[in-house]
């Protein structure tokens, strides 16, 4: 067994793919093809179950992927320990993130954990907090972004700020300030899809306050927050999203914010990383400048 293979094996869990984890590798499709059956070979197990659609780990595949990533990251710590004296940290960190850490941290941390790193490289992917949760417990990325606490054995999860959200209608909507629930029964909703995070506490919200879901009409159900803010702009229906990001963007965005009574909705953005994981030192590192960032009340970064 050495690391060839075990990048090979990785590689191919996270594609699904020979050649697409060939082309990662730089390395032909036979070549990935040998890794993994001389891998195979030495445990005397298959560690995937081959389709002609996509290729699957099986439970001991999916068992060994744990330690197979554990190896290769303590292959990279012991390099970065060695090259400890000369401060230079290499390697890729996958993230998964939610909307508003998305546009509210990760500019600002990139950037400032680059000009110290230059030879780190990020591989960022925006989903809902379910796939987040998925591609975390999957070992599919490195860290994932939420906005929402996970009180769960499988997570580690650190809080980073807490966020807002405010309601938001075109510049041409007569709603302003705050508005009563029933102000909105004309309106159709556009909404986020069932897999977020803020969709859920905007629901449980409105629930607790005693008022009907069923009355308010979903016309448009995206995590897309561009394509969002472009629907409210142009008066299709109303919305809701992070004031930070409103803070942020509000003079090139045709929207306005407002409040509905009795709905003050705070969430809090966490960290949450998978604890069997061994981390490799960028992830850590970079996790570690995450924690000491300081947010300005205006979404960006001091």
């Amino acid at each position: 067994m050495d690391f060839r293979q075990l990048e090979a094996f990785v590689n191919v869990a996270r594609y699904k793919n020979f050649s697409k984890a060939g082309k990662a590798l730089f390395l032909s499709q036979p070549t990935i093809s040998l890794h993994i059956a001389n891998l195979e070979k030495e445990l005397s197990t298959p560690l995937f179950d081959r389709t002609s659609k996509e290729v699957n780990l099986t439970p001991a595949g999916n068992e060994f992927l744990n330690y197979a990533l554990d190896m290769i990251n303590m292959k990279n710590r012991a390099i970065h320990d060695i090259q400890t004296s000369q401060k230079k940290i290499t390697g890729s960190i996958t993230i998964s993130t939610s909307t508003t850490p998305s546009l509210v941290l990760l500019p600002n941390a990139i950037q400032g954990f680059e000009a110290m790193h230059p030879d780190v490289k990020f591989i960022v992917e925006e989903k809902g907090s379910t796939a987040i949760l998925e591609d975390v417990c999957s070992l599919n990325s490195d860290l994932g972004l939420i906005s929402m606490h996970i009180d769960n054995e499988r997570f580690i999860s650190q809080p980073l700020f807490e966020d807002e959200l405010v309601f938001i209608c075109s510049e041409a909507s007569p709603l302003k300030g705050v508005v009563e629930i029933s102000d909105l029964l004309g309106y159709k909703f556009i909404t986020r899809s069932d897999q977020s995070a803020t969709r859920k506490e905007i629901d449980r919200l409105m629930i607790e306050n005693g008022y009907d879901l069923a009355l308010l009409e979903n016309v448009v159900e995206s995590d897309n927050m561009n394509l969002i803010i472009h629907l409210v702009s142009r008066g299709l229906g109303i919305s809701y999203m992070s004031k930070r990001i409103f803070d942020c963007f509000q003079k090139t965005m045709r929207v306005k914010a407002f409040n509905i009574r009795g709905l003050h909705v705070v969430r809090e953005i966490n960290l949450i990383t998978n604890r069997r994981r061994t981390l490799s030192p960028a992830a850590e590192d970079f996790i570690k400048y995450l924690s000491e960032i300081e947010i300005e009340t205006k979404g960006t970064l001091k």
